[in-house]
């Protein structure tokens, strides 16, 4: 059981890591959108938005659900003695359907990018198409190589290949914009440079990646290590039956992911035709730009710190139903299995944990958060009641994140077709019902997402609790952090106006902040949020835990 015990560790280490890497990819990508914001325009912001949102659905459609894929049979390959050559047979059926669809991908967008923009309502937007267009090619590669080490549990190098893309497309980008506009380009030329910088830093990526697997050394990777001969039975699959398995995982996922983010490409084809009957052409393709990227931007952030849980929650959960499968006895099944149940649960705990204050806390001070960030106060203005609603989908977006990698881990990806679609539904119907109507117009489109996101959340849930199985005692965590939101909320408003009342409202907002941060925590302990099975999951946890125990905090 020496492995089992380790499951938590690794689990959270993962975490660790890729929290710390998408934390610093979303601050870099809203700060570089400051600036971009500023040179461009919500006008301009407006064509690179729809271009990126063309963009991912395309890399979706092409690869989603195969670095899912790869990650679930790479963790879920026996440990016998042909393990290391099964890997790197999975790796490169995978690495060869992905550039197959990465390029075709490409193609796609270059050969049709003027069709894409006119669907959208804006012609003007073909050329940053144009320009993101090689992009899908050299993420499809990428993601090849990030579900090869993610099915290690090495989040290390996803990490590190998607700050440096980060740190690239943010600087390059607004270089090539400033570049742009002094040389005296137009508005959509100058938002095609901005997005080449996207370009040269997810190839930049690659190019990382691609070394770092040269590098990688497979007989030193604890996890790749030969452990023991399973019967006389253990043999390579083919690359037929590789890609047959591949694809039937991979297509449930793929068909769940590419609906989840039709929700963005809803609102890119649908925002500005729809407000174009009760308005010009120009406000409509302002009032998207300023949605996409003040408020949808804002309101993305908190994924960082619930997408790296659901990243190591897949391998790490898939590895240890694997060992229960596997089991040599009774005894050995039953601990895997509470083993995978407190895995479960600690994960969905932290993503109610982290989301619910930020889905609260974004919608109480939309202004104030947007204010820090983008100087111009008729944006803000525009933007903030529009984030006020939006950031309550937060919680929602967090749970059914979570909820669909313990779907996809119990080989449930199929019902996460099901719930999301489902979702996109409600989300279509209602963008193009309350868009319309003149009264409404762009206030619609949050509230269609965070109809369509509590769809999805819910018939995930309602999956889990009937094949998987879920304690109560999860519901009454999600009750507690509630609780401890709404009161910690109050005293973010109290703080906000008395310091305001004084100081710069900057200055006020920081605080309020940082004072809610610290009520929240503490009310967390008061309330015996946590067990004692999360607290020796975090790294030095049994230290932690046994001081947390002596001043009461948990039990």
């Amino acid at each position: 059981m020496q492995k089992n015990r380790s499951s938590s560790p690794r689990l959270i280490s993962g975490v660790i890591v890729l929290t710390a890497s998408n934390l610093v990819v979303k601050l870099l990508g809203l700060l570089c959108k400051v600036p971009l914001q500023e040179v461009l325009g919500d006008k301009g912001m407006g064509y690179f938005n729809i271009a990126y949102s063309i963009f991912t659905t395309l890399y979706l459609v092409a690869t989603a659900g195969m670095p899912a894929a790869l990650t679930i049979m790479i963790s879920g390959t026996p440990k016998n003695s042909v393990h290391r050559k099964q890997v790197e047979r999975i790796f490169r059926v995978a690495m060869s359907v992905f550039f197959t669809m990465g390029l075709l991908g490409a193609l796609v967008m270059m050969i049709f990018s003027k069709q894409l923009a006119r669907m959208t309502g804006s012609d003007d937007a073909y050329l940053c198409i144009m320009a993101i267009a090689p992009t899908l090619f050299f993420i499809c590669m990428s993601s090849a190589i990030r579900g090869y080490f993610q099915g290690h549990r090495n989040m290390v190098p996803t990490a590190i290949s998607e700050v440096t893309e980060a740190v690239s497309k943010f600087t390059i980008g607004i270089v090539l914009a400033y570049y742009a506009i002094r040389r005296g380009e137009s508005i959509e030329v100058a938002a095609a440079y901005a997005i080449t910088g996207i370009t040269i830093g997810v190839a930049m990526g690659m190019l990382f990646l691609f070394i770092a697997k040269f590098l990688h050394n497979h007989d030193k990777n604890q996890n790749c290590a030969v452990i023991a001969v399973i019967g006389d039975d253990a043999k390579i699959s083919t690359k037929t039956e590789i890609f047959k398995k591949m694809f039937s995982i991979a297509l449930p996922i793929t068909l769940s992911s590419v609906a989840l983010n039709l929700t963005g490409i809803i609102d890119a084809f649908s925002i500005i035709n729809a407000m174009k009957s009760f308005t010009t052409k120009e406000m409509a393709e302002i009032a998207y730009g300023n949605y996409s990227t003040l408020a949808v931007t804002m309101a993305h952030l908190p994924s960082a710190f619930i997408q790296p849980i659901a990243s190591s929650l897949t391998p790490t959960l898939t590895a240890s139903l694997t060992s229960m499968k596997n089991a040599k006895d009774a005894e050995e099944r039953k601990a895997y299995q509470e083993s995978s149940v407190k895995i479960m649960h600690s994960c969905l705990k932290f993503a109610a944990i982290i989301s619910i204050p930020c889905a609260i806390g974004m919608s109480v001070l939309s202004a104030q958060i947007l204010g820090l960030l983008f100087k111009d106060a008729d944006s803000v203005a525009m933007a903030a009641p529009l984030l006020s609603i939006l950031s309550i989908g937060v919680f929602f977006t967090a749970m059914l994140t979570i909820s669909t990698s313990i779907l996809q881990s119990h080989a449930l990806q199929k019902k996460t077709i099901i719930s999301m679609y489902s979702g996109v539904l409600v989300k279509l119907i209602l963008n193009l019902i309350l868009i319309r109507h003149p009264s409404i117009g762009i206030y619609g489109a949050p509230i269609a997402t965070v109809a369509g996101y509590f769809t999805m959340a819910s018939i995930n849930f309602y999956f889990i609790i009937r094949y998987v199985g879920i304690r109560s005692v999860f519901f009454k965590n999600l009750l507690k952090a509630l609780m401890a939101s709404l009161i910690a909320s109050i005293g973010t408003i109290t703080v906000y106006k008395l310091i305001a009342s004084f100081a710069h409202p900057s200055i006020a907002t920081i605080l309020a902040i940082l004072m809610t941060i610290f009520i929240y925590c503490i009310l967390l302990f008061i309330l015996k949020t946590f067990e004692k099975s999360d607290i020796m999951m975090l790294p030095k946890g049994q230290k932690i835990y046994a001081v947390l125990k002596k001043i009461q905090f948990v039990k």
